[in-house]
């Protein structure tokens, strides 16, 4: 017993003295010179007169720090071992941990072939439109609806319904009916739907040609958006708002698929009003038109009649005037020739009363409000790229076509209506008559020209503000001159 209390003795004093980095007593030095410091200690503490070695080897070179009792030092000493061996097990595992983390990040995801759908569905209905509910279930109220094609981000994906926003709408849909992310590029290009570009720099040349080698046709400038002809290469075949068809480098463009956005129940029901209101307006300015031309073709019958009364009275005075050359000895003939001529002369005189009055019914004014007109265009000029917003009136925030051309006269002091109301108002004029600041109407859209035969118009979702050729959707049917007329 006495023994094993020693040797633990002996390890703890040991241990203390490597911890602490005390020095044997200069004493004991001389006589362990040679000897481990453990066997150095034993036999300091056999050989020690004291009767309390244990003090007189400590006591004296002990750091000014509390004392460590050997049971302590020792426990120290084991702990201390145990997790130097932890630590050098776990080195391994850490070294693991660092490399699968090392190989996480290199992992690069797969790349998208379609950026358009990143994140993103298509509708995939044969036709009509996909109905939007407020929650995942067919018995749900419907909240939109958008078009097959339509585009939509993905909010929340399930295994029979997906959460999407799109436009201004926000609901549920039957995945039965959309595609997600490349799967919904190859979907589109498979189905054909058409593909515009996006201009990424400004001044990007139109070639005729495929080539760079090719004629340069015109230049495109940033955000600026193209119907896509077709691609060949490098190369997308594009066509300009003149009717120009030419070609553009890939590197310089984003292709994307037109695909139209969502509408809220609420956006929907005010479509129908709308549709309805131009409807109404429309009818009214063809009875308007109707009952201007019935009074102008009674005009021109009561002209007629004063004219026919007129050339009875002088075919009597001629008759007198016949009568009295026959008793002068004036052949038949003669007066048959006079006649003739005569009646000729009236049909022409009466041919120039009719164009006349045609030219009065209306009348070109020459504007003079050039410097109005002027400033009138730089300001409209000032919102080109803005968006487009069914039944929207905002130049910044969104809005339509009549939208668009209320609001800029509106800035100029002219209160206009707007949808339908727009093609009644002001004076009717010829679309050859029309100046800068007039108006100028389609089927169902309306623009405001701004000289040199080019107009600008919020004219798309997809474009947004723009200015096309003044035949860029076919013939314009007439213009209005507002400004002169107000």
């Amino acid at each position: 017993m006495y023994k094993r209390s020693k040797k633990i003795l002996v390890t703890g004093l040991t241990t203390a003295l490597l911890l602490t980095s005390m020095a044997i007593p200069a004493a004991a030095a001389e006589d362990f010179g040679g000897i481990s410091i453990s066997a150095r200690v034993e036999e300091y503490i056999a050989e020690s007169k004291s009767e309390d070695p244990v003090t007189e080897l400590v006591g004296t070179a002990a750091p000014m720090t509390p004392a460590v009792t050997t049971e302590k030092a020792l426990a120290a000493s084991n702990k201390g071992v145990v997790a130097s061996k932890v630590a050098a097990e776990e080195t391994p595992k850490q070294e693991e941990v660092k490399e699968a983390e090392e190989t996480k990040e290199e992992v690069v995801e797969a790349p998208v072939k379609y950026p358009q759908f990143k994140d993103r569905v298509i509708v995939t209905v044969d036709d009509g439109v996909l109905n939007i509910r407020e929650s995942a279930s067919p018995d749900a109220e419907i909240v939109g609806t958008i078009d097959r094609a339509g585009i939509a981000l993905v909010e929340e994906k399930g295994d029979g319904w997906t959460k999407i926003g799109s436009g201004n709408c926000e609901g549920y849909v039957k995945n039965d009916f959309i595609k997600f992310g490349d799967e919904a590029g190859a979907w589109a290009e498979e189905n054909g739907i058409p593909k515009y570009i996006k201009v990424q720099g400004s001044g990007l040349r139109v070639r005729k040609e495929a080539s760079t080698d090719s004629d340069i046709l015109d230049a495109v400038y940033e955000n600026e958006t193209y119907s896509v002809l077709g691609e060949e290469d490098d190369w997308v075949e594009i066509e300009m708002y003149d009717g120009t068809v030419g070609f553009v480098n890939t590197d310089y463009v984003e292709v994307r698929f037109e695909t139209p956005r969502a509408k809220t129940m609420e956006e929907i029901e005010e479509m129908r009003r709308a549709e309805e209101e131009d409807a109404r307006r429309e009818k009214e300015r063809q009875e308007a038109e109707a009952k201007a031309a019935a009074e102008e073709a009674e005009r021109k019958a009561a002209e007629a009649e004063r004219s026919a009364s007129t050339n009875t009275e002088k075919e009597e005075e001629e008759s007198n005037s016949s009568n009295a050359s026959e008793s002068s000895g004036s052949s038949a003939a003669e007066r048959s020739a006079e006649r003739i001529e005569r009646t000729e002369e009236i049909k022409k005189e009466n041919e120039k009363s009719i164009e006349a009055s045609k030219e009065e019914s209306t009348p070109v004014v020459a504007s003079t409000h050039a410097e109005l007109r002027a400033d009138m265009i730089a300001y409209a000029k000032q919102f080109l790229g803005n968006p487009y917003v069914y039944g929207g009136t905002s130049l910044t925030n969104g809005t339509d076509c009549s939208g668009f051309t209320m609001r800029i006269y509106e800035h100029f002091g002219y209160k206009i209506p707007r949808a339908g109301g727009q093609r009644t108002f002001g004076k009717l004029i010829s679309v050859s008559e029309a100046q800068p600041g007039d108006l100028v109407f389609y089927d169902g859209h309306v623009t405001m020209y701004i000289g040199g035969g080019k107009v600008i118009h919020a004219s798309s979702e997809r474009t947004g503000i723009i200015i096309s050729s003044l035949s860029y959707s076919g013939t314009p049917l007439f213009a209005r001159n507002i400004i002169d007329a107000y």
